[in-house]
């Protein structure tokens, strides 16, 4: 039997910073003399999108899971997350059947019927994995029914714990049943707390009975209002103080394809005919959280509204016909008259009846989200046209693509340079959107990004860091990822003059039902904790300053060490069928070619993660078109300890959207993998993370994949840095590794305080002197907010604050002070003005 099948040809230890600190102290120096940049009022704000259950099952006061029956959409059962019961404990002999024959409505044509052969028959619903009850709390519901024929007049509704046997039922009659469609409302009162609780609905007599639009919301409602928000979830948005919410998204704004794209009108108006759809994310939504949901969220928590919206271009490659952008065009202007007219205009009145006469705030609109290319500009153009022609004091937002430093993104900022000469169209781009995911050691090299003048002048367009967080080797939200966070952000409100808002990204998770992270604060059906990334983005956004004072970080001495990128190596595709053969690795070190696949006649050497594979021949044959299709090799005998090798092979591309995954330095979960003919075909880049979220690393070029081809591909693997060739031409080199500083800071004023954040992402105390020249009187004390802990502590339902903010206050302030910060620590100094 083989050894552990995870970590080949890893000598070295994992990614990651050791410092070792000399005996010198740091001083942070500030002239408050020089000249202050302003910081944007706007900043740091929220980015909300229905991924990882986010809406449905999350902030979303609903407990009930597919509760119009309209899962059809998604190719799932319209009756799933149902199932037939019997309220006496019987074996049920009726069969519920989906049906649509006059139907509740015209988006809502699906309802469950029942043949209801034996009294307390019925459906029944868990919502998310069980429904959470707690005893004595009140749980407000409803339900549609009618009976086509009379014969069933009453139904019992009745919830509690379905696992637990002999469990006390709360149960309720709902009577009165006629002929045609009726809403009936009901309380449910739990008897005992449960967290394996279901809702179900039971004929009292022999009949037909048709039953739709099933719901029961939680007991605690953020502000008690309608169609509400989940109360403990809102409320960690709330004391986040964010300025903005930027919304619905993300991926599900364009959609996989265009028929499922988000499309706003269909999210207002009453919440039983809004029209459900299958989201980017892999599940149904039923836009119970809709635009006006978002709006009234934003109003609540005092944060400025950014709507997304699509401009015709799916993540699929599919685009809509320019022919049909006047109906986006329409939408945006629809949307803003929805959000800003009066209550007498066509849109406002639809907002008004929703009840809000009065007009929302709106200043930003996002066109698009992370589209690129030639088709996407002039798609851009023609909407924000549209807009600043009737509505010039709202603020467009271009994307720029989906990383930092691609083909796309170059090519978005040139169109806006070059729109910003023509006086014609000069106005159309206020901000644009950057969106990077990366390794967390890249964000502590890249605080210098925004200082860039000639890239960045500071009287053109904004920025918008629409999306960003920091991966930290498969980790899902440690402190070290929260540190790297930190540091960068404190170059972020340095540039506050030029990065008008930013937003960390994802927001939400549900556990068990996750497709992306890290993210900031996980839920399950009744708690909440906030990650340590959670509480830095809390204290940047409590803590932020209103101008930028001029300052110099002097660092301590510290040493480095290094790491290689080692690991093993791996084969994939995605949505792509392919083969591969003569897959060749060699230890450059002696010479030796360590696996071979013409000298096996299997795939036993293999680990295979996801895809259908098999041996054919010489062939080694992928014939799954699913995404992130993955087989590491796992021949840890032959080839452990080699950090100096190289890759070799041929690839066919058989058919599919896309290309080839070939991957190396694959450590645990941790990898990096040359994407070939990724997004669609277009490109070439490596990226660094997991097969779960990674980053670009280096550059990318064009690359379109020939199906029938043979393809030479060759990976040389050297200590930090890697070379990749097609066909013999280098399309990518890079080392990777930076020397990174242990300390991070920034110095910034208000009306009413000095504000000083330093970071120190060392494992050691590092002691600071602080020097305010030329600083206003201050108090003689201050008051610290800090977190700190070990570089891998996350925080988890059993341990919710495991790493959280703490406050303290120090004495001995004045123009000078020192303070020691602790190691692995956020620290934020508030100084009141006397």
């Amino acid at each position: 039997m083989k050894k552990s099948k995870i970590a080949v040809l890893t000598a070295v230890v994992a990614a990651g910073l050791v410092y070792t600190a000399g005996a010198q102290d740091a001083t942070l120096d500030a002239d408050f003399g020089a000249e202050k940049t302003p910081v944007s009022k706007n900043l740091f704000g929220i980015f909300y999108e229905d991924i990882n259950y986010a809406a449905d099952g999350g902030l979303y006061g609903e407990m009930v899971q597919n509760r119009s029956f309209e899962f059809r959409e998604s190719k799932r059962n319209p009756l799933d997350a149902w199932e037939t019961v019997n309220l006496n404990g019987e074996k049920p002999k009726s069969r519920p059947k989906a049906a649509n024959s006059n139907p509740l409505n015209k988006n809502n044509t699906v309802y469950a019927k029942i043949d209801v052969k034996q009294v307390g028959d019925g459906i029944a619903n868990k919502g998310y994995g069980g429904m959470y009850f707690e005893a004595g709390k009140k749980y407000p519901g409803s339900v549609y029914l009618r009976s086509t024929d009379s014969s069933v007049t009453s139904v019992t509704i009745a919830a509690g714990d379905y696992k637990k046997k002999g469990a006390k039922q709360f149960t309720t009659k709902i009577s009165g049943i006629t002929t045609e469609w009726k809403k009936y409302e009901f309380t449910i009162e739990p008897v005992e707390t449960t967290e394996d609780g279901q809702l179900g609905v039971y004929a009292d007599q022999e009949g037909t009975i048709d039953i739709d639009f099933v719901s029961l919301f939680m007991a605690d409602i953020y502000r008690n209002e309608p169609n509400g928000l989940r109360k403990d979830l809102a409320e960690m948005l709330e004391a986040m103080h964010p300025r903005f919410i930027r919304f619905p998204g993300g991926c599900i704004v364009h959609g996989m394809n265009i028929a499922d794209r988000y499309q706003w009108k269909r999210t207002v108006g009453p919440v039983e005919e809004r029209k459900e759809t299958f989201n980017f994310w892999n599940y149904q939504q039923s836009y119970g959280i809709g635009f006006y949901e978002y709006f009234r969220l934003c109003e609540d928590i005092g944060a400025e509204p950014i709507p997304v919206l699509s401009v015709g271009m799916a993540h699929s490659g599919e685009r809509d016909s320019m022919g049909n952008m006047k109906n986006y065009i329409q939408d945006a202007l629809d949307l803003i008259e929805w959000a800003t007219g009066p209550a007498t205009s066509t849109w406002g009145k639809i907002r008004a009846e929703a009840g809000h006469p009065e007009p929302f705030k709106l200043t930003y609109l996002g066109i698009g989200n992370e589209d690129c290319g030639d088709d996407y500009f002039p798609r851009y153009k023609q909407i924000a046209e549209a807009v600043k022609a009737k509505y010039p004091n709202i603020k467009t937002i271009i994307s720029s693509g989906f990383t930092y430093n691609d083909v796309n993104f170059h090519n978005a900022w040139k169109n806006v340079r070059r729109w910003e000469k023509d006086k014609k169209t000069a106005n159309l781009v206020d901000l644009v959107d950057e969106h990077y995911y990366n390794a967390a050691t890249w964000f502590l090299g890249n605080g210098n990004r925004y200082d860039d003048t000639t890239f960045y002048p500071r009287d053109k367009a904004k920025v918008f860091i629409g999306e960003y967080a920091a991966w930290d080797d498969g980790r899902r939200n440690s402190l070290y990822a929260a540190l790297t966070e930190a540091a960068y952000m404190t170059s972020i409100e340095r540039n506050g003059d030029i990065i008008e808002i930013a937003s960390y990204a994802p927001l939400f998770a549900r556990e068990g039902y996750v497709q992306w992270f890290p993210d900031a604060i996980w839920f399950n059906n009744h708690e909440v904790y906030g990650t340590p990334n959670y509480y830095v983005q809390q204290m940047f956004m409590t803590h932020k300053s209103d101008s930028t004072v001029k300052s110099v970080l002097t660092q301590p001495k510290t040493s480095v060490k290094k790491n290689s990128i080692g690991g093993t190596v791996g084969l994939g595709t995605w949505a792509t069928t392919a083969q591969f053969r003569d897959v060749i690795v060699t230890n450059n070190d002696t010479n030796k070619v360590v696996y071979d696949s013409n000298k096996t006649k299997d795939l036993t050497d293999f680990r295979e993660e996801t895809g259908s594979w098999k041996r054919s021949g010489k062939s080694i044959v992928q014939s799954s078109q699913d995404a992130n299709v993955r087989m590491i090799l796992d021949n840890e005998d032959e080839i452990q300890g080699i950090e100096n090798y190289t890759l070799q092979l041929k690839a066919q591309k058989t058919g599919g959207a896309e290309g080839f995954l070939i991957m190396f330095g694959v450590k645990g979960r941790s990898l990096y993998w040359w994407n070939m003919g990724g997004w669609g075909n277009t490109q070439s880049c490596v990226e660094k993370g997991t097969a779960d979220g990674r980053t670009i690393i280096g550059d990318s070029q064009p690359l379109s994949l020939d199906a029938g081809r043979w393809y030479n591909i060759k990976i040389e693997v050297k200590g930090e840095s890697f070379k990749c060739s097609l066909d013999g031409k280098v399309m990518h080199e890079f080392v990777d590794t930076m020397n990174f500083d242990p300390l991070y800071a920034h110095v910034g004023e208000t009306d009413s305080s000095v504000i000083v954040k330093i970071v120190n992402v060392s494992g050691n105390d590092q002691s600071v002197t602080v020097n305010l020249k030329g600083a206003p009187a201050l108090a003689s004390n201050a008051t610290v907010t800090y977190m700190n802990g070990s570089p891998d502590d996350e925080n988890s339902f059993r341990v919710p604050k495991q790493v959280a903010p703490k406050t303290e206050t120090i004495s001995g302030v004045g123009e000078s002070f020192t303070y020691t910060a602790r190691a692995n620590s956020v620290n934020i100094i508030e100084v009141k003005k006397q």
